[in-house]
């Protein structure tokens, strides 16, 4: 019984609040030769403040070729305020491809500092890691904001930049914007979308 009760609150805690989103866009090819290009995405996120996760998939076709990215993050912050979290990236447009195990301390204001290791190629990396996380909310729109940092001070350097703006419909549906630069070494990955969300 009481393992029946701990599953229900952690079934609860992961995904009571969370928000799920679509969006879906064709364009012409830059190549006249190949069929449209398109990008479908659904994601889930969670943004509370002990437990927040990101997870997005992105089916894509560009120039005739066919792509899957999966990005998947997830930070969890305890009682004394350190944090913990993993990040998995695979974003085949992008020929992108890393983890990264995260820990620190998170400071007022969303400051977080500590150290990130970084598995790519089995080859692990650590690197120093500060970020910082902020939700407004105004009226019926939340607006947040995403900057994380991890870098050896030398060739491995990552920026993550997320800006979301949701405007609530109701009090489950919602209008978004989104715009994400992943900077990884010398590779670059932009994308504005604009969507429909709702939350469970």
């Amino acid at each position: 019984m009481v393992l029946k009760e701990w599953y229900t609150e952690m079934f609860k805690e992961l995904f009571l609040s969370t928000i799920i989103s679509m969006s879906l866009s064709l364009k012409t090819s830059n190549d006249e030769t190949k069929p449209y290009d398109y990008e479908l995405m659904i994601q889930a996120q969670k943004d509370d403040k002990n437990l927040s996760y990101f997870i997005k998939r992105d089916w894509e076709r560009e120039l005739g070729e066919k792509y899957i990215n999966n990005i998947f993050k997830i930070k969890y912050v305890n009682s004394n305020n350190i944090y913990y979290g993993l990040d998995l990236i695979d974003k085949e447009s992008k020929d992108m491809e890393y983890s990264t195990i995260n820990s620190g301390y998170k400071f007022p204001l969303g400051i977080q500092v500590g150290l990130s290791l970084k598995n790519e190629d089995d080859d692990l990396d650590a690197l120093a890691h500060i970020s910082y996380d902020n939700i407004i909310k105004k009226n019926n729109t939340d607006y947040i904001l995403s900057l994380s940092i991890k870098s050896d001070f030398a060739n491995n350097n990552i920026l993550n930049t997320r800006a979301d703006i949701k405007t609530w419909i109701t009090d489950n549906i919602n209008l978004f914007f989104l715009a994400k630069n992943i900077y990884y070494s010398d590779k670059e990955d932009f994308q504005f979308k604009v969507g429909l969300g709702f939350k469970l």
